[in-house]
């Protein structure tokens, strides 16, 4: 009899990643109907990108109470939590964020040098002037664009992520993953690359924690992180894993490849945060932070998240009909295939609200319809375990 053993892959979405948690608790309680006699809740192999990799090394760390607590003060505090924003109101209620650009946050921002150089003897001039009067406006306004090309050039973000780094500095450890192997991904803007690290590659608890913040910086939301050390390499301007690998299925398989026990079945527990679908909506009169969200998270990442998924599952059929006719399909000379049971958690259309969006409210139905999810997954993969 083969020996069981589970891998957990946790998908981006931000503040959507209540549901994620929702779905883990409802998994703690029910193991038993999934793994009758392996136990307390284990995974062997936990791999994650955004909030994932923030889930994620909770549970690899085996803090799942702690992480549950973390999601209560998000709900309490809102927002907060994690960032503050000049540019987001984030006292604001609702389901989507709520963008403003006050002439004092865009003076802070751009014009913070910019001072109207003028005495009562050219405001007498520019009384009596027309002629006067423009030329001031134009030299005013020539040196506002000069200080807005100044600040604008060095502007990466909207939102500072400062809160999150420092909760992560009081609650990461990467010595506390003893019983799994947890990777954590993230892309790097200076060549593209996508990365996936072992906790036990980065060289010190610093750097994991840098790995996991970085894994949650969305683009245009919040700054890169600079430095990332691994055992291989220097990782500069790191962001959300996100953009490339929204369901880090490929790091988990690459992982249960390398498994030096051969005769062994895993079982992959898929949490995503989002449906695939893209929710019309009128960009017409959109600014362009919107703008590049809707790009980025529910246009880029849905794409993303369906060929992942569909490209995985559409393999694990074709080699689940290979076996079952009698044929092995290899990857290359010296690596088979391999079948996975897969039990796949994800929210129905139109539930979670926007993934910058945290309240009371919200949190606290994306728990629930994690819970609820959570329990209809586990159902279907009961009663595909009967048949088999």
């Amino acid at each position: 009899m083969k020996k069981r053993k589970f891998a957990l892959v946790l998908s981006g979405g931000g503040f959507k990643g209540a549901f994620q948690v929702g779905a883990l608790n409802y998994l703690k309680d029910n193991w038993n109907h999934i793994a009758p006699e392996a136990g307390p809740m284990h995974f062997d192999i936990i791999a994650g990108v955004s909030v994932g990799a923030l889930n994620g090394a909770m549970m690899a760390m085996g803090k799942q109470d702690e992480l549950n607590e973390l999601w209560d003060q998000v709900a309490k505090n809102g927002v907060e939590e994690i960032y503050t924003s000049p540019f987001i109101d984030t006292k604001a209620g609702g389901e989507e964020p709520k963008f403003h650009f006050s002439a004092d946050v865009l003076k802070e921002q751009f014009l913070p040098g910019l001072t109207i150089k003028a005495n009562l003897w050219d405001g007498v001039k520019m009384l009596f002037s027309k002629k006067v009067r423009q030329q001031f406006i134009e030299k005013t306004l020539e040196d506002a664009a000069e200080s807005i090309a100044t600040h604008i050039s060095t502007f990466q973000n909207v939102a500072d992520n400062t809160p999150l780094y420092e909760k992560l500095q009081q609650i990461m450890d990467k010595d506390a993953i003893t019983d799994c192997q947890y990777f954590c991904g993230f892309v790097s803007l200076d060549d593209g690359n996508y990365s996936s690290v072992a906790s036990t590659d980065f060289i010190d608890n610093e750097d994991f924690i840098n790995g996991v913040l970085a894994s949650t910086a969305m683009p245009v939301v919040w700054k890169p992180v600079s430095d990332i050390r691994t055992a291989d390499k220097h990782i500069r301007n790191s962001v959300d894993g996100g953009i490339r690998n929204n369901s880090p299925l490929g790091d988990v398989i690459r992982a249960i490849q390398d498994d030096p026990e051969k005769n062994v079945e895993y079982t992959i527990v898929i949490i995503n945060c989002g449906t695939g679908a893209i929710k019309e909506k009128d960009f017409s009169r959109s600014n362009i932070f919107q703008i590049a969200l809707r790009s980025l998270e529910e246009i880029t990442l849905s794409e993303i998240f369906n060929n992942d998924i569909k490209h995985f599952m559409r393999i694990n059929e074709i080699v689940c009909q290979a076996k079952a006719a009698g044929v092995e399909i290899y990857k290359d000379q010296n690596c088979p295939l391999r079948q996975f049971k897969t039990l796949i958690i994800e929210p129905a259309e139109g539930i979670l609200g926007d993934m910058l969006c945290a309240n009371e409210t919200l949190i606290s139905r994306r728990m629930k319809h994690g819970k609820q999810k959570a329990g209809l997954a586990v159902e279907a993969f009961v009663e595909s375990e009967m048949v088999a």
